[in-house]
């Protein structure tokens, strides 16, 4: 089994390739990203079965090489500028990587290799503004995507499967909601709070957390349960189809501050609103439904909110 990894060096994709080496002892890994000099020194399995090449998306030249050479049996596409807040500073640059770039790695899979399964990593950001702040969001829910990152997904979303309506290409798609765990960047919530912390018990900054808004509610899921769904969703998903990837549980940004600090020794922790931390538009409640790729696949998470946030928190605490 030949299998290619977009985005191989960064949070999800060293997770995703430990994973599968850690399943399938007789696969081999392809890992392309624009940067992959400190890959191997986050990755546990087994080197000899991995090849890396820094190669950007963009290159469309570049693309058609690799695909026409190496023709992978699975795609796990996970490359992107993944930050909401990144896409509003540059939204041009954020389409350009995640659309233009996907189209690039679709059009060479359906030029030289169409049999290729092919994950499509997207977001449960699409979704936008919910109508009905109380129910979980299924597959079904409607795309509405409110920040330059969600619409760029989207676009990605609908040309994965018109690939595969239109050529048959067996394509996957998923609608990841929020993950968390060892190794986010401080871009993301979870990860920037539990930095902030380690900082303050290293008395390496005043006991005060900068945030941004505390009282939105979002659905949370370990990386290590997300790289699993991606792993059952193209060995048992069903090509076509889109899937959530999530907790089904709603937790309020609040709630996860309370349960971090609760892990530390530092108890006398004052919060601040940094108002560059606020999102231009922001939803109020996002959580999804799960129940369709459980059905499909038989997937299940196994790790708890509070082991992530700990497992996250004591990441920094070595790191700072």
């Amino acid at each position: 089994m030949k299998i290619l990894i977009t985005g191989i060096n960064g949070f999800v994709g060293t997770y995703l390739a430990n994973h599968i080496l850690k399943i399938d002892d007789s696969c081999e890994i392809t890992g392309i990203d624009i940067r992959t000099g400190n890959f191997f020194d986050k990755f546990k399995g087994d080197k000899k079965r991995v090849r890396l090449f820094d190669i950007d998306l963009i290159d469309k030249n570049r693309i058609e090489k690799l695909i026409k050479s190496l023709l992978p049996d699975q795609i796990y596409h996970l490359a992107a500028q993944a930050s909401v807040s990144s896409s509003w500073k540059d939204p041009v640059d954020t389409f350009k990587n995640n659309v233009f770039g996907g189209i690039n790695l679709l059009e060479s899979v359906r030029q030289y290799n169409d049999k290729c399964a092919f994950l499509s990593v997207c977001t449960a950001e699409e979704y936008g503004i919910s109508k009905n702040l109380s129910a979980a969001i299924s597959e079904e829910s409607r795309i509405y995507p409110t920040n330059p990152y969600a619409i760029s997904k989207a676009a990605l979303d609908f040309f994965s499967t018109t690939y595969y309506l239109a050529y048959k290409i067996p394509v996957f798609v998923s609608r990841s909601f929020n993950h968390i765990g060892p190794g986010q960047s401080d871009n993301f919530v979870c990860s920037d709070f539990a930095k902030q912390i380690a900082q303050i018990e290293k008395c390496l900054r005043k006991p005060e957390i900068s945030v941004g808004n505390l009282n939105a509610y979002r659905d949370f899921l370990d990386v290590r349960d997300v790289v699993n769904a991606y792993y059952h969703i193209m060995n048992k998903g069903k090509s076509g189809e889109v899937y959530n990837i999530c907790s089904g549980e709603k937790t309020k940004i609040s709630d996860l501050l309370k349960i971090l600090i609760s892990f530390s020794k530092e108890k006398n922790i004052s919060v601040k609103i940094d108002s560059s931390k606020l999102r231009p538009v922001d939803n109020e409640i996002i959580y999804g439904d799960n129940s369709k790729i459980k059905k499909h696949t038989g997937w299940m998470p196994e790790y708890s909110i509070k082991e992530a946030l700990k497992d996250t928190l004591d990441y920094w605490r070595n790191i700072v």
